[in-house]
């Protein structure tokens, strides 16, 4: 019967080496496995983190979970961004609910393909060090200097594409799928545009784009308008391709010069080197490598220098456009940082030709990683107050909600949303709209809805605030509050607070 088992066996393991004799097998399995070992990395970085709240997570779990309710965005949910990031979470919710959790399990998908993209293109180059270098950094660097999940889809999407427009493949497929990557990439933030224009560069410059450059050019047009167009159409047959319009493209360009920052595009190119303290040790090297990308080419050509300096230079002007305002604007340049840095530190320089490179890889990495917890260690430190919030949502349902109550967080507290399931009374804001001079919220939107009298508000620490907040608007929530509200439940915490007021008129039940 043994005999026969393996007799049995035999046929088995034979198409599984004519499999692996193939190369799209092969090609398939070192995918996966190059997926794979990215994910597992990202996982293990991410974890100490796992539970750090940035300013702007709860509002993407929020606007997400109105989705699922059928409540569109930028009808009944007012942001400036493209619906492709709010769509990735609301898929991620169906399955994993509204929870930070889940816009982390998004964020460390998208850090992982970036990952392994990064160590294609790396290989592509023909250096395992360099791939790995790069693969290696970026989920770290993603995590603590950007520190937004917003740009992880963005980075994924638009690494992706690079990918594409850099492969081996025939030209028109490489620009199809490069276009399609990008089109893709501006669903989540509407700056993709600008790597989009130095893809087409890339692709229109190749050495085999020549005969084919008018095909070429149609395939990535058509490719990068198919995922905007698909959610066009979406919010077209729901009746929504105004909102969404007005939202997304005319006060999306309205923003950079909007007062809500106070910043003039000069006061931006001014930000933009101190913004980079951060990623210092890898963008003074990506500097280096542009001003010495005549001699990088002649020691590796292999590398596509002009390409990765057209990436690196298109997502720098994407930042100083949008004024340089923080951190998180540098998302889109972490990645051709990463690959210009390592390349110049693999190939060019003759002076430290004593040292092996991958000595001087390492050596760049703990630099890279000690300037960016060095600069961005106290916003590490931000937790999501899991037990603020419980209070205040234990406090709300005691006083015995019913489906048609509105709740309204002022400032922080975003969390109640979804905790409580209580809908806002109006469309819904973050406070940066509402207590900011935001384009196309403000004051009016705030007057709305507190002109609702909503059944619960809350309040957070007013000591914590957007540098941007406006006096009048706290005006107007003093006077609602003297008027119309008590103080319902006072959760106190290390570093913050909640304030949960009720309407007035309604009595809590006996606890």
């Amino acid at each position: 019967m043994a005999f026969a088992a393996h007799q049995g066996l035999l046929p088995g393991i034979g198409v599984a080496r004519a499999l692996l004799r193939h190369p799209a097998a092969r090609r398939a399995i070192g995918v996966a496995a190059a997926l794979g070992a990215a994910l597992i990395w990202t996982v293990l970085l991410r974890l100490p983190l796992c539970r750090r709240d940035g300013p702007d997570d709860a509002f993407y779990i929020e606007v997400a979970h109105l989705w699922t309710r059928g409540v569109l965005p930028y009808v009944g949910a007012f942001d400036i961004k493209p619906p492709g990031l709010f769509a990735l979470v609301a898929a991620a919710e169906s399955v994993l609910g509204p929870y930070l959790d889940t816009l982390r399990a998004v964020a460390i998908l998208c850090d992982a393909v970036t990952a392994a993209s990064l160590y294609f293109i790396g290989r592509r180059f023909g250096s395992t060090k360099l791939a790995i270098f790069a693969a290696a950094l970026y989920p770290f660097l993603s995590e603590v200097v950007p520190a937004d999940d917003a740009y992880a889809p963005l980075a994924a999407l638009t690494t992706l594409a690079f990918l594409a427009a850099l492969s081996p493949l025939p030209i028109v497929k490489r620009a199809l799928l490069a276009g399609l990557a990008i089109g893709a990439a501006g669903t989540v933030k509407q700056t993709a545009a600008f790597e989009a224009v130095a893809l087409l560069a890339i692709v229109l410059r190749a050495p085999d784009a020549a005969p084919r450059r008018i095909q070429a050019t149609a395939a990535f047009a058509l490719a990068a308008a198919a995922a905007p167009l698909g959610f066009l159409l979406y919010f077209a047959w729901r009746g929504a391709a105004g909102p969404l319009i007005a939202d997304t493209v005319l006060l999306a360009l309205r923003r950079p010069a909007s007062d809500s920052e106070g910043l003039s595009f000069a006061a931006g190119l001014m930000r933009y080197l101190p913004l980079q303290r951060s990623l210092m040790p890898i963008f003074g090297l990506a500097c280096l490598a542009l001003i010495r990308r005549s001699a990088l080419a002649r020691a590796a050509p292999g590398v596509a220098v002009d390409a990765l300096g057209l990436w690196f230079a298109f997502a720098s002007l994407s930042v100083a456009i949008q004024r340089a305002i923080g951190e998180n604007y540098l998302g889109p340049t972490l990645a051709p940082g990463l690959l210009l840095a390592g390349a110049l530190v693999v190939f060019a320089p003759p002076a430290l030709a004593g040292v092996a490179p991958a000595v001087r890889l390492a050596m760049v990495g703990l630099a890279a990683v000690a300037a960016a917890l060095y600069v961005r260690a106290g916003d590490l430190k931000t937790r999501y107050a899991t037990h603020l919030i419980a209070q205040a949502v234990e406090a709300i349902r005691a006083s015995g909600p019913t489906p048609n109550d509105k709740l309204f967080v002022v400032n922080r507290g975003v969390w109640l949303y979804p905790a409580t399931d209580l809908p806002p009374p109006t469309a819904y804001f973050s406070a940066l709209h509402t207590l900011c001079d935001f384009p196309g919220a403000g004051r009016d939107r705030l007057a709305e809805a507190l002109a609702t009298r909503p059944r619960y508000l809350v309040v957070a620490d007013r000591r914590i605030h957007y540098a941007c907040e406006q006096a009048d608007r706290w005006s107007l929530v003093d006077a609602v509050l003297a008027r119309s509200y008590h103080l319902l439940a006072h959760a106190q915490g290390e570093g913050d607070s909640y304030d949960v007021y009720e309407a007035d008129g309604r009595t809590a039940p006996a606890l």
